[in-house]
């Protein structure tokens, strides 16, 4: 069926002549909070610079980026547009001058014009939607806190389930402890994106750059000390270095020379007041350095043909879900398999858990080399925050470097009320669409004051969460927990228990139910209960990692399962090599469509032609 795509490719080179191409696969839109408050918040305007940040990174032609500010009511910054010199060039004039001056802050509205606003027709079909949200306030439209209830619940509700159906992403980021994080991490998780607590204004960059690099994953270069290697492979890279105030950073290139920071030919440079981006063509090969810099923040984006692909990490991942990583490496779109090269090739994995300016390492390993690539299994993470998983290559003649960010979060919400009477109601809701509800269960387990347990099935509400209402006796007082054994709708399997709550009933008083003590050491777990033979990593707090030859002894998972570790090289290959359903489907309509549009060319073109005949034989009739 080759003559199919052959056929198609000639028909949109066809058909480029009468359609411009659209270029952009990334839309990001941003949406600032504009109230009076932001001038405590971020009294340095850091949100300016991390504005100019992202559209620095952005790739010119392939993204489009649109920022709208809001408060009392919705208005549009810079319209979105596709990211290009001239476009940079008026977000700069524009993000030092706009006011934060405005009393309220209507959150539901800029949502909602947000929605009901066209993407830019710059965008390829099947593009990628972040939207990131700044605040340092609360749904406060009005006085009456039933108003602004309402707003908050219409967010919560109805606009969540539209942004989920189109597939935004929002990432969510408080400037304050006063943000109603609630909302704000509902959002985030609701849509598969981040949400992230700024401790300082200096640390909104690091997030939005962490934001770009999830959104836009690229080859990296490890940094060794102040140092950096680039092989000849290397055709661009981009250096962001964050600094201290207005002391540039000094890169010295391989000759020993310092590389001036003024833009040239084949050096972009673009300067702010805490960071500086950097960008070379055909940078020289050789050892670079790096001084006056924040390396622990700094990074180093490269454009190669020898590139590494890693197994997708996805933005949220459940407590207690695992993790599997397959790297490979790539010279264009082929996959290396020569063992002569991948013998040389050592590949490092560190887990890092972020917290404001602080990273905590909680895990470092070599992986295993198995058929050409470098595979690793990682046990869940009990602890709920934001993740990077660092891969580190190293070739002796080369290095690469994988950055991975994602959200660690518990599958449901597991709460309960008193809804009246002498009854409790214990609900547990997912909070994304990632789990897979028919296939999860979720059991109760009560302990009495007599230490008596009973272990009871949650019933599935419909399909969209799990209740169990229980009646209370009189001086009852019992701990309840619920265990909820999930798979994902990849088929991942895993389990997790609740914090406690408890709920207690004094005479005929009405019954009290209220969350008990959360508090755990645990950050890590084991890859699974079923995996008994693991491998103890001996750096605290422990997590296992299942070796190939152990995952051969443990049960042989489902066709699901192994749907979810497929290998990075299988996933490009098929990318490059073979056809689903719909894109068979696809390929189909743009052929007919264009034989369409041709047609209806031609028959244009000859109407055209046989009017202007027409009109010539009556001048020569007059």
């Amino acid at each position: 069926m080759k003559w199919l795509k052959i056929n198609t490719v000639l028909l949109v080179a066809v058909l480029s002549f009468w359609v411009p191409s659209s270029q952009a696969d990334t839309q990001f839109r941003v949406i600032v909070d504009a109230s009076g408050s932001m001038l405590i918040s971020d009294p340095d305007k850091l949100t300016s610079e991390a504005l100019r940040l992202i559209s620095n990174l952005a790739p010119e032609e392939k993204a489009t980026l649109g920022i709208w500010l809001f408060g009392e009511e919705p208005r549009v910054l810079l319209p979105e547009a596709i990211v290009n010199k001239a476009n940079k060039a008026k977000l700069a004039s524009y993000v030092d001058s706009y006011l934060t001056q405005d009393v309220k802050t209507d959150l539901e509205a800029i949502l909602k014009l947000l929605l009901d606003t066209p993407d830019s027709g710059d965008l390829k079909s099947g593009f990628n939607r972040h939207w990131i949200l700044v605040t340092d306030g609360m749904v406060d439209i009005s006085l009456d806190n039933e108003v602004n209830k309402a707003s908050r619940d219409r967010i919560l509700n109805e606009l969540s389930a539209k942004l989920e159906e189109r597939g935004i992403h929002l990432h969510t980021v408080s400037m304050t402890g006063y943000t109603d994080k609630d909302l704000l991490e509902s959002l985030s998780l609701l849509t598969n994106a981040t949400h992230t607590e700024v401790a300082i204004p200096e640390d909104l960059l690091d997030t939005f750059d962490r934001i770009f690099t999830q959104a836009s994953p690229s080859d990296e270069l490890p940094f060794d000390g102040n140092y950096f290697d680039v092989d000849d492979s290397i055709k661009e890279l981009t250096l962001v270095v964050f600094h201290d105030g207005d002391v540039q950073p000094q890169v010295v290139k391989p000759d020993g020379s310092i590389l001036p920071l003024e833009t040239t030919k084949n050096l972009l440079v673009s300067v702010s007041s805490h960071y500086t981006l950097i960008t070379i063509r055909n940078p020289a090969s050789g050892k670079w350095q790096v001084n006056n810099a924040d390396l622990e923040r700094s990074n180093i984006r490269i454009i190669t043909d020898l590139s590494a692909h890693a197994t997708r990490v996805p933005p949220v991942i459940f407590q207690n879900e695992p993790i599997s990583s397959t790297i490979a490496l790539f010279q264009k779109d082929q996959v290396i398999k020569d063992e002569k090269i991948l013998n040389l090739v050592d590949v490092k994995q560190t887990l890092v858990r972020l917290s404001g300016e602080q990273k905590e390492t909680l895990f470092s390993r070599q992986m295993e080399k198995t058929k050409g690539q470098f595979k690793q299994r990682l046990g869940g993470v009990t602890e709920s925050g934001n993740y990077e998983l660092v891969s580190v290559l190293d070739g002796k003649t080369f290095s690469r470097q994988l950055s991975q960010f994602f959200t660690v979060h518990p599958a449901i919400n597991f709460e309960g009320t008193n809804p009246s009477g002498n009854l409790v109601a214990f609900s547990a809701k997912p909070v994304n669409l990632k789990l897979n509800m028919l296939r999860s269960k979720v059991k109760l387990e009560f302990t009495d004051q007599n230490g008596t347990t009973e272990i009871e099935d949650m019933p599935l509400v419909g399909q969209g969460y799990w209740e169990k209402i229980v009646p209370v006796s009189a001086n009852d007082n019992v701990k309840v927990r619920a265990q909820l054994i999930a798979f994902t709708q990849a088929g991942v399997r895993f389990e997790y228990w609740t914090p406690i709550w408890h709920f207690n009933r004094q005479g005929n008083d009405s019954p009290t139910v209220g969350l008990g003590d959360t508090s755990s050491d645990e950050i890590l777990i084991p890859v699974a209960s079923s995996n008994n033979d693991v491998m103890p990593v001996l750096v605290p707090p422990s997590i296992s990692v299942v070796s190939e030859s152990e995952e051969s002894m443990t049960a042989s998972p489902t066709d699901e399962e192994k749907q979810e570790v497929k290998s990075t090289t299988d996933e490009v290959l098929d990318e490059v090599s073979t056809l689903s359903t719909t894109e068979w489907i696809m390929y189909a309509v743009l052929n007919l469509g264009g034989i369409l549009v041709i047609a209806g060319g031609v028959f244009l073109y000859r109407s055209m032609k046989k009017k202007r005949s027409l009109k010539r034989d009556d001048v020569d009739d007059v």
